[in-house]
């Protein structure tokens, strides 16, 4: 599918003044965007603006002035985060784990041109590959006639298991179960490590640091080069059999803007995450760390 007619939205000026062709243009994607409900939030709408990237909600009139100031993120022409579609079929039942990867990544400006999956005429680059491989698994039903999506199920299976804390074999056996009772031609994963795959995309980033085996100490930026620990002076590594150097402890680090970001991004949480901010603050009382003087 070729892109929809829409060259106004990157030709928004014309010496210092804004395109009455752009200011109209404007005005029907607001008027859209506020007809669809299941993408709003309240009476807010993602702004598609250059620096807001679908990411945050705003009132109409907040939107409309990003626009006017900064225009619209890179090859927005699918209004894909405000409620329309690609092909525009006939309206189905609201998908909610495709409105999760919407929620999740948004509209990422890297991202090609929305088209259907199958004949986008660009190479997409690696974030807008799994922005498309994630969607596919959402609409994807796990085999023909099946109600559950492939990525429904894949979800399932890893929340069963951080739930109950099944080992790898275990979710091994199972996939591997399902994969021989529902009807062939599936697309039921048969381990683990393939059921992940599937969710790759979603997954938000972490970094893996070594730590001194008795906790004195990280063995991090300044101290990243060192094989000792600097207070108690026990070794970094240990040594496998094979000869192999492993580290003896590791600790896991989940940078937390991104997942500020993501918690942002989702507009059922939005309202939770700034009722601070909305909340008139009563004298004498602290509802909240930002209430504090400090």
């Amino acid at each position: 599918m070729k892109r929809r007619e829409r060259s106004w939205m990157y030709d928004k000026r014309e010496g210092r003044f804004l395109k009455t062709e752009f200011v109209n243009g404007v005005r029907d994607f607001i008027e859209f965007a506020q007809q669809n409900h299941k993408f709003k939030d309240a009476e807010k709408i993602r702004c598609p603006c250059f620096r807001c990237n679908n990411k945050r909600f705003f009132d109409v009139d907040i939107v409309r002035e990003h626009l006017y100031k900064k225009g619209f993120c890179h090859d927005y022409f699918v209004w894909l985060c405000h409620g329309e579609t690609v092909d525009e079929p006939p309206s189905e039942p609201s998908n909610p784990y495709r409105d999760m990867i919407v929620d999740a990544l948004g509209h990422n400006e890297e991202n090609p041109n929305n088209e259907q999956i199958n004949n986008v005429e660009e190479e997409p680059n690696d974030e807008a590959k799994k922005f498309f491989e994630l969607l596919k698994a959402a609409d994807s039903p796990l085999y023909e006639g099946s109600k559950v999506s492939v990525l429904e199920m894949a979800s399932r299976i890893i929340s069963l298991k951080c739930e109950y804390n099944l080992p790898h074999r275990c979710v091994d056996g199972f996939a591997s179960l399902f994969n021989e009772v529902i009807p062939n031609n599936n697309q039921m994963s048969t381990t683990f490590y393939d059921t992940k795959k599937v969710l790759k995309g979603l997954q938000l980033p972490h970094e893996k640091i070594h730590a001194c085996r008795n906790g004195c100490m990280l063995f991090w930026k300044g101290d990243a080069h060192l094989v000792n620990c600097s207070v108690c002076e026990c070794d970094r590594y240990k040594k496998t059999p094979k000869g192999k150097l492993i580290p003896e402890k590791v600790l896991t680090y989940f940078p937390i803007k991104p997942r500020l970001q993501r918690l942002y991004a989702r507009k059922n949480i939005l309202e939770k995450m700034t009722w601070h901010a909305k909340q008139p603050r009563v004298p004498g009382t602290m509802e909240h760390p930002s209430d504090s003087e400090a």
